[in-house]
């Protein structure tokens, strides 16, 4: 209860700043980040709002809590992942990046390259030796990283993979699964 009572009382003193914690919270905290979390997400744009629903029901209470971001890390087969409110924009409303998720790999500059020729949305930081693809949901960002690792190993070159990634996607639209889409598929293959 005091978890709750405090995140409320962030919410109503203004305070917005980030709220984190470590996976060891005691039960309180844990219930008040949940409690904050579902807060936020209430004002935030259907499409974000919708994706951090999905999130939270798949990895759990975020560990940290912000106005415009839920952060998780280590969460799944993920270094991190991060959903953010993103304003309606005109124009199509497919594939807004709402959903960033990152993975650890190490990269040469002319993987990192082909991997940015395959598809924009995919960045590499060579310091940290991250790359993260935003989208509007996990599926498409298992998508991206699955071709990223073709693509980095030599098995496809960037056209050959953006033009698999789109018979995949027409064939999700049509109610068909891939193992692309459906989790992070192991190098090699």
């Amino acid at each position: 209860a005091a978890g709750v009572l405090g995140a409320l009382a962030l919410l109503l003193g203004g305070c917005l700043a980030p709220v984190k914690a470590p996976r060891s919270d005691a039960a309180a905290d844990v219930e008040g980040r949940r409690v904050l979390a579902g807060t936020v997400i209430d004002n935030w744009w259907p499409v974000s709002a919708h994706a951090a629903s999905r999130l939270i029901e798949e990895y759990g209470v975020p560990d940290e809590v912000g106005p415009s971001r839920l952060v998780w890390n280590a969460n799944g087969p993920w270094k991190r992942t991060e959903v953010r409110d993103v304003a309606q924009k005109f124009g199509p409303q497919e594939d807004l990046p709402v959903v960033e998720q990152t993975l650890e790999k190490s990269l040469s500059p002319a993987q990192a390259r082909d991997i940015a020729a395959f598809d924009p949305r995919l960045k590499y930081d060579l310091a940290s030796r991250e790359l993260t693809a935003a989208s509007d949901g996990e599926e498409i960002n298992f998508l991206r990283h699955n071709l990223a690792d073709d693509v980095a190993a030599g098995r496809l070159a960037p056209a050959e993979a953006l033009a698999l990634g789109m018979r995949i996607l027409a064939l999700a639209r049509a109610g068909k699964s891939s193992p692309y889409t459906s989790g992070l598929r192991p190098s090699g293959r």
